[in-house]
């Protein structure tokens, strides 16, 4: 598993090309905020990072894959701020006025970012257990699977993000059920725990965004002072 995932995280940089080619870069020119663009080059950052340890892995340099490893801890956090502060300068702009849409998507963001979180501090945690620490590893970009494909979806075949939003998820949770079969013959039940946490997070998707004290939460955030 471990010499293959470089196969797995470059064919997920060239779905992030495809997803992002005509709404970002084909628009840089357009696009005012620095915000917009560190987030989008610390996610590129981190394809390529995965790209380059799992050749690494693969090509059995392991001090090397120990040393570039160390840009994970600050790259990682540095995802999670970026992204919470891109969402909230979305919904500052929007002063209040929320429709489904941003309400929907104030939940899915910070969902997947704590995904993001779980699958990388555990991979940290155990990082000195190679097999254990490359498992978590694989789970981190299926945690941005959901806005690469939904964007694919929505961009290149018309999907809405409520019919995307099923699809995604649906394919997610099949990757982690296959990676669960894979791993059927070993002692390690990493997949299984993490579909797990991906299924908790993801349920509350269709139906928090629809309760009366959301709007409250969403507020709350939007008004933080965050620069």
């Amino acid at each position: 598993m471990a010499r293959n995932a470089v196969f797995f995280f470059s064919a997920f940089l060239l779905a992030t090309l495809i997803a992002f080619w005509p709404t970002y870069f084909t628009r840089l020119g357009s696009m005012a905020t620095w915000r917009v663009h560190a987030h989008g080059a610390l996610l590129f950052a981190w394809c390529l990072l995965l790209i380059a340890q799992g050749w690494l892995i693969r090509d059995r340099r392991a001090e090397w894959h120990r040393a570039l490893g160390k840009l994970s801890w600050v790259l990682a956090p540095l995802i999670v701020v970026s992204s919470l502060v891109v969402e909230h300068g979305t919904l500052a702009r929007a002063a209040g006025a929320y429709n489904a849409e941003a309400l929907y998507f104030a939940y899915v963001i910070p969902a997947l970012l704590a995904l993001f979180a779980l699958s990388w501090g555990l991979a940290m945690f155990h990082r000195r257990t190679p097999a254990l620490h490359m498992r978590y590893i694989i789970c981190t970009p299926l945690t941005m699977f959901d806005p690469v494909f939904a964007r694919i979806l929505g961009v290149h075949f018309g999907i809405d993000f409520g019919p995307g939003q099923m699809i995604t998820y649906a394919l997610v949770d099949a990757i982690l059920l296959w990676l669960c079969f894979i791993d059927r013959h070993t002692r390690y039940r990493v997949f299984h725990g993490m579909l797990i946490a991906f299924v908790l997070l993801q349920l509350p998707t269709f139906f928090v965004y629809k309760t009366a004290w959301w709007p409250g939460v969403v507020a709350w955030f939007a008004g933080l002072p965050i620069p």
